[in-house]
């Protein structure tokens, strides 16, 4: 079968450092067909090469029957118009977290994509962080016992400076850009993915460093007793923009016999923000300094040690969707939509939750 057809929308980050790279490094599966530049100012060709082609209108990739699959990769505002045109038009849909800025949309763009029989899925790329298949490996082999707590961070230290000016559209309020829907969509996917669907959601969401815009958020999740725990289980997620710590927690999970911790992200952004690609050597891997530690005690004694990190592998989610679409099964996805519209779900309780200042029930 020839490789899927794929245009992307928007030449930001993602392009470079996601969507592209991946695509390109399973040429059996994919090609970069064309790309969506309103402007047509050079950076698709810069990223991608002269071979594609450029267009500047949404129509353009719409009405062009070589297009299998389309990647919405703007600006969060726009997901739900675009991914909603897409199918339409009969296409395949990749669309970067959050899904949607609501629930509603969410569950629109999914019963459209059913009701045509084509595959939806959301970019939720960081299910394929190293750490994270590291700490799932640990929690499936049980190395911790019956886990009861979590502590899962995304946070950075970017003071602003004296003549700080707002910079695109990521730090623009009132579009959903706030913390929780881009940093949070991650790790309450990663929760979700874990443990399943919450019981209470209580959440802060706060202006750090004022500029008006919502960048740090903390949660908590409140889950049923894991199997062989008669302690419900309690997930602390939180974001900062502003964490004055020379190293960053990334998870400290506790269970009945022992405990993980993990410091500093997934080496896989950076190193496609470098310009190298997936075939290069060590991508993937994180170094021996950055391995989490597994801390069990034992009749009375503790012992740590440093645990493997897995090798992280972003092209995974694309080769879910191919081999969603190939088999028309859009069952075979790794990243089904009703667990976005659940994480959609559980940011909409924060907001509420923050906004009321309580704890919300989660009806299921």
């Amino acid at each position: 079968m020839a490789p899927l057809r794929v245009s992307i929308l928007g030449t930001g980050l993602s392009l470079q450092a996601f969507h592209n790279p991946l695509i390109v490094a399973l040429p059996d599966q994919f090609v970069v067909h064309s790309v969506f530049e309103r402007s047509n100012r050079g950076k698709a060709k810069e990223v991608c090469g002269d071979s594609i082609k450029v267009v500047t209108t949404i129509d353009e990739v719409l009405n062009d029957k070589d297009v299998d699959v389309v990647v919405v990769s703007t600006p969060n505002n726009t997901h739900y118009p675009y991914a909603k045109a897409a199918l339409e038009a009969g296409k395949h849909v990749m669309v970067e977290k959050p899904v949607t800025p609501t629930v509603q949309e969410a569950e629109e763009l999914a019963a459209l994509a059913k009701s045509k029989n084509l595959v939806f899925c959301v970019y939720q790329n960081r299910r394929w962080d190293a750490d994270f298949l590291t700490l799932q490996q640990l929690i499936k082999d049980n190395k911790l016992g019956p886990v009861h707590e979590m502590h899962t961070r995304f946070d950075r230290y970017r003071p602003l400076p004296a003549n700080h000016v707002a910079g695109g559209w990521k730090e623009t309020p009132g579009q959903h850009n706030e913390a929780i829907y881009n940093l949070g969509s991650h790790i309450i996917d990663q929760a979700v993915t874990l443990f399943g669907v919450p019981d209470k959601v209580w959440c802060r969401n706060y202006d750090e460093r004022g500029i008006g815009l919502d960048e740090a958020f903390e949660m908590e999740l409140i889950f049923p007793a894991q199997p062989g725990s008669k302690t419900p289980l309690a997930v602390h997620l939180g974001a900062s923009i502003l964490s004055s710590v020379p190293r960053h927690l990334r998870y400290l999970v506790k269970g009945a016999t022992g405990s993980f911790e993990k410091f500093g992200l997934d080496p896989q952004e950076p190193f496609l923000r470098g310009g190298k690609t997936v075939a290069d050597e060590g991508y993937g891997i994180e170094s021996e300094d950055a391995w989490g530690e597994l801390s069990v005690c034992t009749e009375g004694k503790w012992t740590t040690t440093k645990v493997p990190s897995a090798k992280g592998w972003y092209p995974s989610i694309y080769s879910s969707m191919h081999d969603a679409i190939v088999n028309n099964d859009p069952s075979r996805l790794a990243i089904k939509p009703e667990q976005a519209i659940w994480t959609m779900r559980i940011i909409e309780l924060g907001m509420q939750s923050s906004k009321e200042g309580r704890v919300i029930d989660v009806q299921k």
